[in-house]
């Protein structure tokens, strides 16, 4: 009876070990899927990703993310949570592209219903994903509204101070949107590629600006890995 047994008790023990490994390991490790709402002054589509654009001395931009549920940052759940990224690029980053580049100014707006916990999370994962030097960065809390379907994407601020739309019947081809792959975005580790489509948006922050038939496009992007002690450089 007890060798009967053993093989059971052993395999119980084993699935209780795992169980308790798993959120120790959790812990310790980042998983992130967003998707994306992007605008930006330039012209459809962006020549920087294809390499160093010195002509162009700024890029004014709302990015939009919200991620999927099962993303997470260590314990902090980030499921269907809502980050707002307005700035400016300026000219500079060209001279020093990759990791810590230097960049302008840019405002964060964190969704009201946000917890302290996940402001702090997603700070980290943005903080990770955009690995940039801001000449000013600054952060605030507003109500944020998202919609997205075959024919347009929308995001607004309750506010007002900021509101994107990507219109994608009025693209490069209006049978089927135009997907550009093999594209690196930022720092993630990867994405299902860059869905083109003409942006209006505008920003009424303290360096304000509106934009109106320019690069837009939609993106869904990972980002995984190891925590990192607590960047240096923090949203605050």
């Amino acid at each position: 009876m007890v060798r009967k047994i053993a093989p059971f008790l052993a395999l119980a023990v084993a699935a209780v070990v795992l169980i308790a490994a798993e959120p120790a390991d959790r812990a310790r490790t980042y998983s992130v899927t967003a998707d994306t709402i992007e605008g930006c002054s330039c012209p459809l589509f962006c020549t920087c990703y294809f390499g160093p654009s010195a002509n162009e001395h700024m890029c004014m931009f709302n990015n939009v993310y919200k991620f999927r549920k099962g993303s997470h940052y260590g314990n902090v759940d980030l499921s269907d949570q809502l980050l707002w990224m307005s700035g400016d690029l300026g000219g500079e980053w060209h001279k020093k592209v990759g990791p810590g580049m230097p960049t302008d100014w840019a405002v964060v707006t964190f969704d009201k219903k946000s917890s302290p916990e996940q402001r702090k999370a997603l700070t980290e994962v943005a903080n990770t994903v955009f690995n940039v030097k801001w000449k000013k960065l600054e952060t605030r809390e507003d109500t944020i509204e998202w919609h997205d379907d075959a024919k347009m994407s929308h995001a607004k601020m309750g506010s007002g101070m900021a509101e994107i739309t990507l219109d994608k019947t009025s693209g490069p081809d209006k049978a089927s949107p135009t997907v550009v792959k093999n594209l690196q975005y930022w720092f993630s580790n990867s994405n299902d590629g860059f869905v083109l489509a003409y942006s209006k948006h505008h920003f009424d922050g303290e360096n304000k600006f509106s934009q109106d038939h320019k690069n837009g496009f939609n993106i869904t992007w990972t980002a995984k890995g190891d925590i990192k002690p607590a960047s240096k450089v923090a949203m605050r």
